[in-house]
């Protein structure tokens, strides 16, 4: 493993992205790169009307990730780090989601991808993105439990959508090395030897050779064997 490695952890609202990159750097004593969400006043405004306010949601997280990316260069020399959610979620997903559902329209899409492929080329590449699998009955009982009151309307078939674009991104990733966790029967919040599996299988996957040229290099994890 080389001397500072970046993670990012990815997967679809409520999968645990924020609890597994928490988890992971205190573990690893990673730098904790964390999203925002709380920043963004259009969040809100979002989940009221989604076609008025996605636009500006979207890229409002578009520039927030890449401000922390680019500080993300300086801090990789001195730390390691693990990331709330990749910035190819943030476009290829979110706001790719947004376009497929008419909230943002050519014009807007096309802005936001210019923006996006104009900054791309200067981020850093994650060394392993960590993707969380779950259902969309176990993504819909998280985001009731952890309360958001924005997030509690939102239908089963905009996860389902976010859901089939992550897997299409995954599909068509050929570079970047990819942890697959199943999530719908691990709690790392109260069972400890989950934790360990957890952190013990992401140290492996570090520590592998990645393949080289364009094969792709997954892993798949049902339930860390526990």
């Amino acid at each position: 493993m080389k001397k500072h490695v970046y993670v990012s952890v990815m997967g679809t609202i409520g999968a645990g992205k924020t609890t597994v990159s928490k988890l992971l750097a205190k573990e690893l004593n990673f730098q904790l790169l964390e999203e925002h969400f709380g920043e963004n006043a259009f969040l809100p405004r979002f989940y009221q009307d989604m076609k008025r306010w996605a636009f500006h949601s979207q890229m409002f997280f578009l520039m927030e990730k890449i401000k922390q990316m680019l500080e993300t260069h300086k801090i990789l020399k001195k730390y390691s780090v693990v990331q709330d959610t990749p910035i190819q979620q943030d476009a290829l997903s979110y706001a790719k989601a947004q376009y497929i559902l008419g909230n943002m329209d050519d014009a807007e899409w096309w802005l936001y991808l210019k923006v996006y492929r104009a900054f791309e080329p200067f981020l850093p590449v994650p060394d392993l993105i960590i993707y969380l699998e779950a259902s969309a009955e176990s993504l819909l009982g998280r985001i009731q439990r952890r309360g958001r009151a924005y997030e509690q309307k939102i239908p089963t078939n905009y996860l389902e959508l976010l859901d089939m674009l992550n897997h299409r991104w995954l599909k068509e990733n050929q570079s970047i090395p990819t942890l697959i966790v199943e999530t719908d029967h691990l709690d790392i919040v109260r069972n400890k030897k989950a934790k360990t599996k957890l952190v013990s299988y992401v140290k492996s996957a570090l520590q592998t050779k990645p393949l080289s040229g364009s094969t792709r290099h997954i892993l798949r994890l049902h339930q860390l064997d526990i």
